[in-house]
């Protein structure tokens, strides 16, 4: 401020305390800060008459102290959010007041520049500021609005980052936020924590995450809304996936039951609702090693989603391919085998031969093919999903070495052992190349290569590939391992063949 308003340094400090501030003896901090802050604040209110930088700061003040995506605050001009007149603010605009407001010290940029990062003192200084002014609640409705409107258009996004962003800044915004005093931001508030909670099991990674925000969320909604509101339902439903993917079945069940019931009372047996309910507590069965009530539960759900939605809708589909599933955990393959044929030719009709999911589809065809001894049967479906996987995928994309090694173990099973080292040959150089030598696909595949090569007669080939492998699962797993007693057992056979001694 002295620089650019070209102050002498006692000018400076007669303005400093002069700004008025108030004590906080709870959480107390030192008060020149707060002056310097709201002095600085002044400042940019006079230079600015569009009212965009101050706009920014309160923004910024009410989301994450971790940083704030530039893209979000550029969004928040485009969508009318950051003045009060509810104008538009070009994006260039707000680029160059975040760029003032930096050079006054009040933020700053990450080492990439696509981040905004405002100290956490300096963040609570202006919520105190906008408390004071009886202007914090309107904020916190502007940015409610706007993570609103981004976690709507980020549903289904490749973007990971932009959607692992929005739980930080709902989390950040309900702690920033008095709700009680407004039933609107409550309110929206409640939805937003929801909408983190469901980016959050999208993500896949974050399980231990959304069982935190969804254990006070289904609470705070049974509390307000009641048990059996829909939102309420909902949310119980997310809070059951999340327990699910973090290993945590048993805490799942009663909430997938809870749902189930509530959503048959409310809105009937065959609402497309109640039998996701019914499917996703079927699944936590099969989880749960509860195979029997799994597959009751599979076989209502797939009748009802024939009969009301068609043999080849995708919510059929999915149905057909979790009962196939559940019958051959069973050991029931001659079972799963049919619902399989059906589920990949409609697949390969509706979706057509090289979808993800027809893939997938053929896939598991041939691993119930082979689990019935229809190795023959096997080998066409896996040699088509290879070429597939090699002409959409790559060559070393995971689905194609896994696909390769498939099709290397059917020919191994079939005899055709010549025809399975190269596969096993070019999947052992990929794996040593992108995963490392000792990286437990990369033993798993020079494990099958040795046994390959073994095979064949090349037993000291397959002697020095067993060793390798010996060793690094002797060093990384313990000798006791099952694996690394299943490899010592190999080579010792592999000595036999050669009548070498160990």
């Amino acid at each position: 401020m002295i620089a650019t308003q070209h102050l002498g340094y006692q000018t400076y400090l007669d303005r400093l305390r002069a700004q008025p501030t108030e004590e906080h003896p709870a959480e107390p901090y030192p008060q020149g800060v707060a002056q310097a802050v709201l002095l600085s604040l002044d400042m940019i209110r006079a230079s600015d008459q569009s009212g965009v930088c101050a706009a920014l700061m309160a923004m910024t003040a009410v989301l994450s102290a971790a940083g704030v995506r530039k893209d979000l605050l550029q969004a928040a001009g485009q969508a009318g959010v950051l003045v009060s007149s509810g104008h538009r603010v070009a994006t260039a605009l707000v680029d160059r007041a975040l760029e003032h407001l930096a050079d006054w010290s009040l933020l700053s940029f990450s080492l990439d520049g696509r981040t905004v990062i405002v100290h956490r003192l300096v963040s609570r200084v202006i919520r105190e500021e906008l408390s004071r002014s009886h202007r914090l609640t309107m904020v916190c409705r502007r940015a409610a609005s706007l993570l609103e409107a981004r976690a709507h258009a980020l549903a289904g996004s490749p973007d990971r980052l932009a959607i692992r962003d929005i739980p930080e800044q709902v989390t950040a915004l309900a702690s920033a936020a008095r709700p009680e005093a407004d039933e609107e931001l409550a309110r929206v508030l409640l939805r937003l924590r929801f909408f983190a909670l469901y980016h959050l099991i999208e993500l896949g990674d974050s399980a231990t995450q959304a069982v935190a925000v969804g254990e006070p969320l289904t609470a705070d909604l049974e509390r307000i809304l009641g048990p059996d509101h829909p939102d309420t339902l909902n949310s119980r439903n997310s809070l059951a996936a999340a327990y699910q993917a973090a290993g945590r079945v048993a805490d799942a069940i009663p909430l997938f039951e809870q749902t189930l019931v509530g959503r048959e009372r409310l809105l009937g047996p065959e609402h497309p609702d109640t039998l996701t309910s019914q499917n996703n507590l079927a699944a936590a069965y099969e989880d749960a090693g509860r195979g029997a009530e799994a597959r009751l539960l599979y076989e209502l759900t797939l009748a009802a989603r024939e009969r009301l939605l068609g043999a080849d809708h995708p919510s059929t589909l999915n149905s057909r391919g979790n009962l196939a599933a559940s019958y051959r955990e069973a050991g029931r393959v001659a079972d799963a085998i049919p619902l399989l044929e059906q589920t990949l030719a409609a697949r390969q009709r509706v979706l057509g031969p090289d979808h993800p999911d027809t893939m997938n589809s053929r896939n598991n065809l041939a691993a119930a093919y082979r689990e019935a001894g229809r190795v023959a049967d096997a080998i066409p479906l896996v040699e088509r999903t290879l070429a597939t996987r090699e002409r959409l995928l790559g060559a070393n994309h995971p689905s194609t070495l896994n696909s390769r090694n498939n099709l290397a173990a059917a020919y191994r099973e079939t005899g055709r052992v010549g025809e399975a080292i190269p596969l096993y040959e070019r999947n052992l150089a990929a794996c040593e190349r992108l995963l490392g030598v000792d990286h437990p696909r990369t033993l798993g595949t020079r494990n099958n290569l040795a046994a390959a090569y073994r095979a064949v007669g090349r037993v000291d080939e397959a002697i020095l590939l067993f060793e390798q492998t010996l060793a690094a699962r002797e060093r990384l797993l313990g000798p006791d391992h099952p694996d690394t007693v299943t490899t010592r057992k190999k080579l010792a056979l592999a000595y036999q063949d050669v009548d070498r001694a160990p």
